[in-house]
């Protein structure tokens, strides 16, 4: 039998699935056979996951996959915490990062605004300063 524990780890704001996948042989006990670490897109590619290594049962401490899990009908236990998942991620921090190009992210450059905007941007201001101090007079002719 096969059975699994499953986190979603925040890194870098992006969501990540951290699943520990273990056999259980005819003694009873449980050995870890596979890690995966990977962004989390939707449960549907999740599901594709869990069918592709034959895993029978799983269990997560995260609220929104277990509900996603139960209404598509999967064998899932709710638990508080998971043991291990979430040291996987913070271990393999900077591979994470380095694979899935997340420093790339924040690394975009701030636009720069032309400075015939700039001008633009200056003389309207200085038309509502104007405007708010002395007001319109309108001619009542």
């Amino acid at each position: 039998m096969r059975f699994a524990l499953l986190s979603i780890v925040n890194l870098r704001d992006v969501p990540f699935i951290s699943l520990l996948i273990y056999q259980t042989d005819e003694q009873g006990i449980s050995n870890l056979i596979g890690e995966i670490s990977k962004p989390y897109d939707d449960v549907i590619d999740l599901l594709d996951d869990l069918y592709a290594y034959e895993i029978n049962e799983l269990q997560t401490d995260s609220q929104v996959l277990y509900r996603e899990l139960m209404s598509s009908q999967y064998l899932v236990i709710y638990r508080r915490e998971v043991e291990g998942t979430r040291e996987i991620i913070t271990c393999n921090e900077e591979m994470l990062v380095e694979l899935f190009e997340l420093d790339k992210q924040d690394d975009q450059p701030t636009p720069v605004i032309p400075t015939w905007r700039m001008w633009c941007i200056d003389k309207l201001e200085k038309v509502i300063q104007i405007l708010k101090t002395k007001g319109l007079k309108l001619d009542d002719n």
